[in-house]
């Protein structure tokens, strides 16, 4: 891919990543979202076929970053329950601070938290098993809490949740 082209691709990645975390995917067309990156409701298509493949690939591409974060805010914390709240909160952090929680509270078509819950899974030191997915349920309504104005609240309680566990299993 060119330069031109790569720089026209992340244009329409970073106006489709804002639109649908701010309105959702209900609520946001390709016209709006092409507009927006300055580019034709063609280039749009050209580089994504149509709104799915836009919002999945939006969706991948901030969750990509946020794994990123996880990692690097876990990589001197050994495995196990402290490392999980680590990475939790600061995946919370991060997706409030950038507007991102309705991105992954919306029922987004074909997309979940498996990405969020494997790497949760690796850091549980007893194995994996469904608290990898109830830990990113449980960051998913905080996230979600948050989108109604309570931001300190929710932050609270997922930590209380998370200290909760630290304090049965650690």
């Amino acid at each position: 891919m060119e330069k031109d082209e790569a720089s026209v691709r992340d244009r329409i990645l970073a106006a489709a990543e804002a639109a649908f975390a701010a309105h959702g995917y209900g609520s946001v067309g390709v016209y709006a979202i092409s507009s927006a990156a300055g580019v034709t409701t063609g280039a749009l298509y050209h580089h994504f076929g149509g709104k799915l493949e836009l919002y999945r690939a939006a969706r991948e591409a901030y969750e990509g970053r946020l794994l990123a974060a996880m990692r690097e805010a876990t990589s001197d914390v050994a495995p196990g329950v402290r490392a999980v709240r680590v990475a939790l909160l600061v995946a919370w952090d991060m997706a409030s601070r950038d507007g991102m929680a309705r991105l992954f509270t919306e029922p987004g078509p074909g997309v979940g938290p498996d990405a969020l819950g494997r790497f949760v899974h690796g850091l549980w030191p007893w194995g994996p098993g469904a608290v990898g997915h109830v830990l990113v349920f449980a960051w998913l309504g905080a996230l979600e809490v948050s989108l109604r104005g309570s931001d300190s609240d929710a932050r609270l309680v997922l930590d209380g949740i998370l200290r909760g566990i630290a304090g049965d299993l650690g």
